[in-house]
């Protein structure tokens, strides 16, 4: 229950006194670090100094009796659009963008607008994403303003309609009183989980073939190369970061040439073709394609297309925003054309060209691919048309270059009723005979605690849905005999926080599903997370490495930390096993060096006791730990020794390295082999109980893990049964109850000796609504090296 305010600019200077001014002198600022006394600081320039000059929504969240800010006003006169008109931003509400949601725009007729982008003066003009658009309402997310915040910045609206007010938007509120406790660390409340780590020195450890750490698929920054306006390049390369991505927009970049039309030759339609759709082919042999000139040829990098010109869009969508260019279903000839005649001039020029091409980023959502949800349309059947006539023509002219799609940005299995999945599903079928890799993008939601987070809303890849997404994709590819290779071109964070927590919550979500994606070197040639290097168009912005200071120095931003914790992590897999489900390791040996990476995302504080079997005679001689954390608002980062393998301090959602120094060089020539068996059908419902079938072709295994992935809205109230080839085990998850969507799995060990060529799964409970979303065994042999 709420109660709700509106308030013009002097009755909010009372709201305020009343509401804010006397919480306020309750806390302390002292209480904090730096990073919590800005924050503050900022608070209160939000509510002392802004909110009065402005009209303002408030409400009241009576059980918890919080006042809280949700609508600011800062345009409101009837304002008819007519092709285009601008509007400026109160300069002092910049700093403020990220602490609401979306903005938007109220009025009439508002169908009729095609574009709305922000001009950030000298600092790049982002075309901004509608997220929902109605004939009285346009919502758009304020992460689309990725724009420098320290200049003037005015709202473009192009198209026709009303304006009649625009607004910022937090539904849910910004709470009037400082909430300090956002500014510790997590964890504090809740007591110290202990765990076991045994490292295994005397074997090594081979997923599906591979044993060796291929830095080159994990160790990536969002860039291409040449791509990087600080010229740190080399520097990041040093370190052991490449650049692994980025996008090329048709339209923007060669029709509209970024707003510099005026100056340069542009693309336009083939003047003997006109209607067509098909580009002047002259405008690719004239112009010069130096893009990757000097790119070192055996460096592997995925690029994607997107934003077809508009000689290429459909005309019978009025009033449905078509800024990403999604070209007409008469034109995918047209488009593909296009694209191949691009590679070729790159190549022509440049010498090379990317491995991996995407044929159109985030195509599973309507913004990128507007045969969304049409009535008469079916749009996931036009997206595996696109693709199929993309890689076609580029398989035919350009051979070397692998095509693949749909860059979902969205996959989240269960939504719809599993219709997500049925779509992806049915995509792989539909381009099973044309594309060479499937690729999917994977954003975790910005939370200081993941696992606090899920069990109140949303969805989370870190706390198991990562793993259950991959093991539905894989199943599937290989129950359909369509196994091929996955490319993650984007994962990191979706945080709306632009202070120190921004910061740590991308170093701790992109640490944390880099690890996760450690585990299945065999599934994934390439993952890059959404790091850049810099951005020149916002070179204040969270999302890099460096930063630009007003003076136009170079520096190193925090989230350089991911750099710092992963340099030199390399060498051979070896065993490593845990006692707590939530917590994540990963070990390599390195001659004298063991590496281990602990990921505790179990919602508490741990305490880690590592046990290192070595070899006979061999002792450690020295520990050291990489480490970055949160502490008193501020993200920190520690290189330091320890003295001992027990009682080793990890925070919530906090991933550290851990170097372990042996006295001699360790060469182990046993392996132990894992290879994973996937059940031969997905997302199956359990009414009382499901039976599913798991192939294994192993004989002899000396171990056996089975995991089984879950869904159910509410979580489990009652542990759960597994059973495979009548052996039962019983599972406990009650302490998932409430949680609004778990999807998450379980992990058992069962007896290798029971194992057959073709086994059977049972899963029973009385909770209705209950899905298996996939299943796996995972058996281990034992070998040795070249053999």
């Amino acid at each position: 229950m709420v109660l709700k305010g509106i308030y013009g600019p002097a009755a909010t200077i009372l709201l305020l006194f009343l509401a804010h001014g006397a919480l306020a002198a309750e806390f302390d600022p002292n209480q904090l670090g730096v990073a919590g006394r800005e924050a503050y600081a900022k608070h209160q320039r939000l509510f002392n100094e802004v909110v009065p000059k402005h009209k303002v929504q408030t409400k009241v969240q009576v059980n918890s009796g919080l006042d809280a800010l949700t609508h600011v006003t800062f345009y409101e006169k009837s304002t008819p659009i007519n092709g285009r008109i601008e509007v400026p931003i109160p300069f002092e509400l910049n700093e403020h963008i990220f602490d609401f949601k979306q903005v938007e725009i109220l009025g009439s007729g508002l169908k009729g607008v095609t574009k709305v982008l922000v001009e950030s003066t000298g600092a790049g003009n982002p075309v901004l994403g509608i997220t929902a658009q109605r004939e009285k309402s346009i919502q758009i997310k304020v992460t689309s303003f990725m724009c420098a915040l320290n200049v003037p910045l005015k709202l473009i609206i192009e198209g026709q309609g009303t304006v009649e007010k625009i607004e910022f938007v937090h539904r849910e509120g910004i709470a009037m009183a400082f909430d300090a406790s956002i500014y510790r660390e997590p964890g504090l409340d809740k007591p110290i989980k202990q765990v076991k780590v045994s490292v295994d020195a005397t074997k090594l450890r081979s997923i599906e073939g591979i044993c060796e750490v291929k830095r080159e698929r994990f160790f990536r920054y969002y860039a291409d190369p040449n791509g990087d306006r600080s010229g740190k390049e080399s520097y990041f390369r040093g370190k052991g970061f490449l650049p692994g991505r980025q996008i090329v927009e048709i339209g923007p970049a060669f029709e509209d040439r970024y707003g510099a039309a005026n100056a340069m030759a542009t693309l336009k339609e083939d003047p003997k073709r006109p209607g067509s759709g098909y580009a002047d082919p002259a405008f690719f042999e004239r112009d010069e394609f130096w893009r990757f000139e000097g790119v070192d040829p055996n460096l592997e990098f995925v690029m994607c297309f997107d934003s077809w010109p508009r000689f290429t869009h459909p005309t019978n969508f009025p009033g449905v925003p078509n800024q990403r260019g999604t070209p007409a279903i008469d034109k995918f000839d047209a488009a593909a054309d296009m694209s191949v005649r691009y590679l070729q001039a790159v190549n022509r020029d440049s010498g090379r060209t990317a491995r991996w091409w995407e044929v159109k980023n985030e195509s599973d959502v309507k913004s990128e691919w507007i045969y969304h949800h049409e009535e008469g349309y079916d749009g996931w059947k036009l997206l595996a048309d696109f693709h199929n006539t993309m890689a076609d023509a580029i398989h035919k002219d350009v051979p070397q270059v692998e095509v693949g799609g749909p860059v979902s940005a969205w996959f989240i299995p269960y939504a719809g009723d599993f219709a997500v999945w049925k779509n992806q599903a049915r995509f792989m079928d539909l381009t099973r005979d044309h594309l060479d890799f499937y690729s999917h993008h994977f954003y975790e939601i910005g939370a200081m605690d993941s696992l606090e987070r899920v069990r109140r809303e949303g969805h989370s890849y870190v706390q198991g849905g990562l793993e259950c997404t991959i093991d539905m994709l894989c199943a599937h590819m290989d129950t359909t005999g369509n196994r091929k290779p996955l490319v993650c071109s984007e994962y990191g964070s979706l945080s709306f926080v632009r202070d120190e927590r921004g910061f740590w919550m991308h170093i701790k979500n992109i640490n944390s599903l880099m690890l996760k994606f450690m585990d299945r070197p065999s599934d994934f040639e390439i993952t890059v997370p959404f790091m850049l290097t810099f951005m020149h168009w916002a070179p204040d912005s969270l999302e890099t490495f460096i930063h630009q200071t007003p003076d136009g120095e170079f520096v190193k931003t925090k989230n350089t930390y991911i750099i710092d914790m992963w340099t030199g992590f390399k060498g051979k897999r070896i065993p490593v096993s845990d006692t707590e489900h939530k917590v994540r390791t990963h070990a390599v040996i390195d001659g004298d060096l063991i590496r281990l990476a602990v990921n505790n995302h179990s919602g508490q504080r741990a305490e880690l006791d590592i046990e290192a079997l070595l070899p006979k005679g061999a002792k450690v001689e020295s520990v050291k730990r990489r480490m970055a954390l949160f502490e008193k608002g501020e993200v920190k980062f520690v290189y330091d020794d320890l003295q001992r393998l027990d009682s080793i301090p990890l925070g919530v959602d906090v991933t550290a390295i851990l170097e372990i120094k042996l006295d001699r060089n360790l060469t182990p020539a046993q392996v132990w082999n894992e290879r994973i068996h996937y059940a031969t059908s997905t997302a199956v419902k359990v009414d009382g109980s499901a039976e599913l079938e798991i192939p294994v072709d192993v004989e002899k295994a000396k171990a056996a893990t089975l995991r089984v992935g879950l869904f159910r809205k509410g979580g489990f109230s009652q542990p759960l049964t597994l059973m495979l080839n009548g052996v039962g085990q019983e599972v406990d998850l009650t302490a998932s109850e409430g949680t609004p969507n778990l999807f998450d799995y379980v992990e058992v060990p069962v007896d290798p000796k029971t194992l057959k060529a073709g086994n059977k799964l049972v899963v029973k409970t009385d909770e209705p609504g209950t899905t298996v979303t996939a299943a796996r065994i995972t058996t281990v042999t034992e070998g040795r090296l070249g053999r």
